[in-house]
């Protein structure tokens, strides 16, 4: 019991240094900071400000329209831009082939053309690098019709398949015609039921290949010059 008067001694006295140290400092002057050492948020007058980036609503991709060239009956398919959402599905892409505008009178006065005026689009997706695009043709009072129709098909596969395949990862296409598979027309003949067919398949379609040339060589023998016999006086020594 004599150690315990000088254990609570000592534990007074470690309280007290504890106290001291932690004390809030009982000085009222407050040190005046200059203002152009403040950083700039705490500076007077400043109004924080924030950026918004705005994604992309829309974007611009190719699709292709046929044009006959001037000099022969040939006819090509000639790139235009379109608007479309920004990361466009296949079909928002196909899409733009079809209805009004899908000329604009600029492309008219350059004599571009569509074939699938004549056509509705049922449908247009992809599995996995095929797209498949379903299609039907119109009746002149534009309701679906169920008769074959009496155009040039292999036209119209063409605008497909060229703009179809210009889509990031397709490579192939299969057309449908009123949700069924059809026999299709390419540069070779007419496709098996259900083919797909690739741009290869109509490279008949594109500018840059120069048609086969029709002309046929001649088979007349060139003329020959036949020098001129010398009459017997021409010939007679002179004396």
């Amino acid at each position: 019991m004599t150690h315990q008067p000088r254990r609570i001694a000592f534990l007074l006295v470690v309280s007290a240094l504890i106290a001291a140290a932690c004390a809030v400092p009982t000085d009222n002057a407050a040190d005046v900071i200059p203002v152009d050492e403040l950083p700039e948020s705490l500076r007077p007058g400043f109004t924080a400000t924030t950026t918004t980036i705005v994604a992309p609503i829309t974007t611009n991709v190719p699709i292709f329209l046929l044009t006959r060239q001037a000099e022969t009956t040939r006819v090509t398919v000639v790139a235009v831009q379109r608007e479309v959402p920004f990361n466009p599905t296949i079909r928002d892409v196909i899409d733009r082939l079809f209805g009004d505008g899908s000329v604009t009178s600029e492309e008219e006065t350059l004599n571009y053309i569509t074939t699938l005026s004549e056509f509705e689009l049922l449908g247009a997706s992809n599995v996995s690098s095929t797209a498949v695009i379903d299609i039907v043709n119109l009746t002149p009072e534009g309701l679906p019709s169920d008769q074959p129709y009496e155009g040039d098909l292999i036209e119209v596969v063409a605008q497909l398949v060229w703009t179809a395949t210009e889509i990031e990862g397709i490579t192939e296409v299969r057309i449908l015609i009123n949700g069924e598979q059809s026999i299709i027309p390419s540069d070779e003949g007419d496709t098996d039921v259900g083919a797909t067919v690739n741009r290869s398949d109509y490279e008949s379609f594109d500018p840059a290949n120069e048609p086969p040339s029709t002309t046929t060589p001649s088979t007349t023998a060139p003329e020959t010059t036949v020098p001129p016999v010398p009459s017997p006086e021409s010939t007679t020594a002179a004396p």
